[in-house]
């Protein structure tokens, strides 16, 4: 019976348990990141400097260049790990950064990719639900027949 069970869960949901998984868990690493630096970060005022463009075959997107100035007088710049079609910021505009005092490199715009995150972690969770509801379709008809 344990074979049975085993064998079924190889079969295909184990694929889909994982790739929910691994997308709730980048939504997840992402929130995470997002929270520890608004815990134990300080905020600053940025402005985006410049919006860095990428283009592939289904368009281009647009990655904000913010800089920003720490409490002790050091600037920094940094590219944001989100990207938008059409830019979510102008060039000029200001923005609130989040950073940690002991390490400047680490920094997020303050709010930004929330829906993002939310999304990833919904569709991967949805994802991952569904695997294991095969999984347990699967293994209470094995009991059924046993």
């Amino acid at each position: 019976m344990i074979k049975k069970i085993f064998n079924a869960f190889i079969r295909g949901p184990v694929f889909l348990i994982l790739f929910g998984l691994i997308f709730f868990g980048i939504g997840a690493g992402l929130t995470y990141k997002q929270s520890y630096l608004e815990r134990g970060g300080t905020q600053a005022s940025g402005e985006v400097t410049s919006l860095a463009e990428s283009c592939d075959d289904d368009g281009c997107s647009y990655t904000p260049i913010v800089r920003f100035i720490t409490l002790e007088g050091n600037t920094f710049s940094f590219r944001s790990t989100y990207s938008s079609y059409p830019p979510e910021y102008e060039i000029g505009e200001k923005v609130t950064v989040i950073y940690l005092p002991e390490a400047p490199e680490n920094v997020v715009i303050k709010g930004e990719g929330t829906g993002f995150r939310i999304v990833f972690m919904i569709v991967g969770g949805i994802i991952a639900c569904v695997g294991l509801g095969m999984f347990s379709t699967t293994v209470v008809k094995i009991f059924i027949k046993e």
